[in-house]
C-alpha cells in the first residue's frame, strides 16, 4: 500500500491492461493505494502486479502498467487496484479487461473497458463506456455519456444524458434535461423527464416516458409494428416542456403521466461488491 498526504480532492487515473479498478470516496485527508494481483496464485497476476507504478505529485495520482505495443502481443495478468481517496475527486480509468466499481462521490468520472462492466454510485460527470458489459449509475447531478453492451441503468441524471447500449434495455429513473437514448436490441425506459428534449430509437425492443403532471408534452412517435399511446390526460400547466422524438421497430410507444420522484428508488442503481 502507497500512502499520500491530500488534505483536498484530487484527480486520479488508473491506466492498467488488464485488472479490476475500484475508487473509493470519502471524506479523508489522504490518498491510499493497493495494489494486488487478481489471482495470487497465478504467476502472470503477480508478474502483472509488480509491474505497476504507482506514482504522485502536485495533485496528480497515476497508477499505471509501462507501455505496450498491445495488450494481446503476449499473455499478460490481471491486477486488481484499489484507491481510496477524497470526496470530489476526479477519476480517470482504463482497461482492456477488468471492471470498474466507484463508490462514494466523485468529481468527473471517465472510465472506460472493453470486457467488464462498470458500477459507479454518484458523479458530478459521467464519461462511461465497456464495450462487453453492463452499465449501472446511481446518481450523476451533471452531464452524462454512457456506452454499455448488456444494459445501461441510470438512477438519477440532472444534467443531458446520452445513453447508447448495443443489446441490452436502458433505463433512466429521474432525468432533469435532455436525453438521447439509442439501444440495438432491449428495451428504453424514461420514469420521470422532467423537462427539456427526449430522442429515443430502439431497433427491436419497445420505449416508455414518463412526465410529470403540469408538464407540457409535444410528442413524435412512430411505431413501425407496434402502437403509439399517450396517456397524458389534462393537468396544470407550468412552464416545463418535454418535447419526445421516439422511433422503434419492435415494440409499443407508451407516454404516461406520473407523480414527480416516484421514480427514484425504481430506478437507482444498488451497487454490490
Amino acid at each position: 500500500m502507497r500512502a499520500f498526504p491530500t488534505p483536498t480532492p484530487i484527480s486520479a487515473t488508473v491506466d492498467v491492461v488488464m485488472g479490476d479498478i475500484r475508487f473509493v470516496a470519502t471524506d479523508r485527508i489522504d490518498t491510499v493505494v493497493g495494489v494486488d494481483p487478481l489471482d495470487p496464485g497465478r504467476a502472470l497476476d503477480v508478474e502483472a502486479a509488480a509491474q505497476v507504478r504507482v506514482e504522485y505529485a502536485q495533485g496528480r495520482l497515476r497508477v499505471s502498467h509501462p507501455r505496450l505495443r498491445s495488450a494481446f502481443t503476449r499473455r499478460f495478468g490481471s491486477v486488481r487496484v484499489l484507491v481510496e481517496l477524497p470526496t470530489g475527486s476526479d477519476v480517470r480509468g482504463d482497461t482492456a479487461q477488468g471492471e470498474h466499481v466507484v463508490r462514494g462521490a466523485v468529481g468527473s468520472c471517465r472510465l472506460k473497458t472493453a470486457i467488464g462492466d462498470i458500477r459507479v454510485e454518484r458523479a458530478a460527470e459521467a464519461r462511461l463506456k465497456t464495450t462487453g458489459g453492463r452499465v449501472i449509475v446511481d446518481h450523476v447531478t451533471g452531464s452524462a455519456d454512457v456506452a454499455g453492451y448488456g444494459g445501461v441503468r441510470i438512477g438519477r441524471v440532472e444534467g443531458p444524458a446520452v445513453v447508447h447500449d448495443l443489446g441490452g434495455d436502458i433505463t433512466v429513473g429521474v432525468a432533469g434535461s435532455d436525453v438521447e437514448a439509442r439501444t440495438a436490441n432491449g428495451r428504453i425506459r424514461l420514469g420521470e423527464v422532467r423537462e427539456g428534449t427526449v430522442d429515443l430509437y430502439a431497433a427491436i425492443g419497445g420505449l416508455e416516458i414518463g412526465a410529470p403532471h403540469g408538464t407540457h408534452v409535444r410528442l413524435d412517435a412512430r411505431a413501425t409494428t407496434g402502437r403509439v399511446r399517450g396517456d397524458l390526460g389534462t393537468s396544470s400547466p407550468t412552464d416545463r416542456t418535454v418535447a419526445v422524438r421516439a422511433r422503434c421497430h419492435g415494440g409499443d410507444i407508451v407516454v404516461r403521466r406520473v407523480e414527480s420522484g416516484h421514480d427514484v428508488r425504481h430506478g437507482a442503481a444498488r451497487l454490490s461488491g
